[in-house]
């Protein structure tokens, strides 16, 4: 192609990026008015939920593995992890440890329109960042809702099923403009900001598919790469603007989008932290419309799966692509849980799903294959690629009974919220996941019941331990 060519494409107008400033503006404008009462009420109780999540992560033999590689790096600093009393570390490797906590049991919050696991990069790479600056619970907050709602922004209106892991890709977008709101960075700053966080944007839907450790992985290294990206601005390091909808954008390589307008008219329509959906059990999100058909079946019918003959479950393509992989007894923890044949029959042998049952010797038993054997998954003809329901689940039992129940709404979405109770007892099964003391109660109390200046340090107090030196 000739530069003459190029020229006429307009490809080459490379100081001009509307879409970018445009989007930069909104943030810029969010720090100028106050959000709403229901928004900050929201937004921390996803909060407490995402820290608790974190301690949780500690249970996982991959979390482990991970401290133990990222200590060998020899880094210095005064960042906690989660769950982990004592431990300092840098910014960027806490925001690595923390980032894979959260993720690595399935746990945490997803905004199910977008389908974006939204506050786990943002959440870890602030937490780091509270360490560093004298920042209130409330200015966290206030930060985390952006976070979210940039993040929602580059992974709503896509018009394919995702190639890229959407929480780590626009998790890294919406963590870098968190962070920049958090510092009070200049226009110029933050669109400095944006075009460094995406020359860093990776994590594809590889890992997911293979049901690797790498998935939860890819979540901690962008919440180190927002903290990085924060850090070359402050250096007064450049990066690309026009990185939305430009040649080489966002909106070119890693998503598809008919039209940005919908995604601009909806910024703040409500606040999107407002639309986040709670996981009440440790498994992927796209499990929960069975389990929570399961929980309700249960509440009218005694279940015993040695009496049922089949379970089959219809689901639209997105939802087979999740976790409608076959069970395989030789698969790791982290396949485990987007695996709806394995979640599904522990859901009702044990009324829950307990992220220490994830073992070799119960992964590969007989009874377990067994049981994997009665789940079938099959497609529902919906056309939408990003659908996470409506799913049809039909339990037939050796005796000719048949149960179907059609989730539309799973427990945990904002229409069929968990209640405080509901989210108290999570909090506190984080915390014995974990074999840390139960402090749900105080992490509650904290977040909610403080003044309004509470240092976001006193959050992290509970959660990960004192801010006393290292003896």
């Amino acid at each position: 192609m000739s530069i003459d060519t190029l020229l006429k494409s307009g490809a080459t107008d490379r100081n001009s990026c509307p879409t970018s400033e445009r989007l930069v503006d909104c943030i810029i404008a969010a720090g100028n008015v106050d959000f709403d009462e229901d928004t900050m009420f929201t937004a921390k109780t996803f909060l407490a939920d995402t820290l608790a999540v974190g301690v949780a992560g500690t249970a996982n033999p991959a979390s482990e593995k991970l401290f133990d590689a990222v200590s060998r790096w020899n880094e210095t600093g005064d960042c906690r992890i989660l769950g982990r009393p004592g431990v300092r570390m840098s910014a960027q490797s806490a925001a690595l440890i923390n980032g894979f906590q959260i993720h690595c049991l399935e746990w945490d919050a997803l905004h199910e329109p977008s389908v974006v696991i939204a506050l786990c990069t943002t959440t870890a790479a602030l937490v780091s960042e509270a360490e560093y600056t004298a920042a209130s619970l409330d200015d966290i907050v206030k930060a985390l809702v952006i976070g979210v709602e940039t993040a929602v922004f580059f992974g709503a209106g896509a018009t394919t099923e995702p190639r890229f892991f959407r929480p780590s890709a626009a998790g890294l977008m919406g963590a870098s403009m968190a962070l920049g709101y958090l510092r009070g960075y200049s226009r110029l700053q933050m669109l400095d900001l944006l075009g460094l966080a995406y020359s860093q944007v990776a994590g594809t839907m590889q890992a997911h598919w293979e049901g690797s450790e790498a998935l939860p992985l890819q979540i901690g290294l962008a919440a180190r790469s927002a903290l990085t990206a924060a850090d070359l601005v402050a250096a007064s390091i450049s990066g690309p603007h026009d990185v939305i909808d430009g040649k080489f954008g966002y909106y070119r390589l890693i998503e598809q989008v008919d039209s940005l307008d919908a995604q601009f008219e909806q910024w703040a329509q409500p606040w999107k932290v407002k639309e986040v959906a709670h996981k009440p059990f440790p498994a992927g999100r796209a499990t929960q419309a069975t389990l929570t058909a399961i929980m309700d079946v249960g509440h009218s019918e005694q279940l015993d799966l040695d009496m049922i003959e089949t379970i089959t479950v219809h689901v639209p393509s997105l939802i087979l692509l999740l976790v409608g992989r076959p069970y395989d007894r030789d698969m790791s923890p982290a396949y485990a849980r987007l695996c709806l044949q394995f979640i599904a029959p522990m859901m009702i042998r044990e009324g829950r799903i307990d992220p220490r049952r994830f073992t070799a010797g119960i992964m590969n038993s007989e009874q377990v294959a067994a049981d994997a054997r009665k789940v079938t998954i099959i497609l529902d003809g919906n056309p939408d690629p990003n659908a996470l329901s409506p799913q049809r689940i039909e339990i037939l039992f050796k005796d000719g009974r048949r149960i179907e129940r059609v989730i539309d709404v799973p427990f945990g979405s904002p229409d069929f919220p968990m209640s405080r109770t509901d989210q108290l007892a999570k909090a506190a099964f984080c915390f014995e996941v974990a074999e840390f003391a139960d402090k749900s109660g105080a992490l509650f109390d904290k977040i909610f019941k403080s003044a309004r200046d509470v240092p976001m340090k006193d959050v992290l107090d509970i959660v990960s331990g004192s801010r006393e030196p290292r003896v």
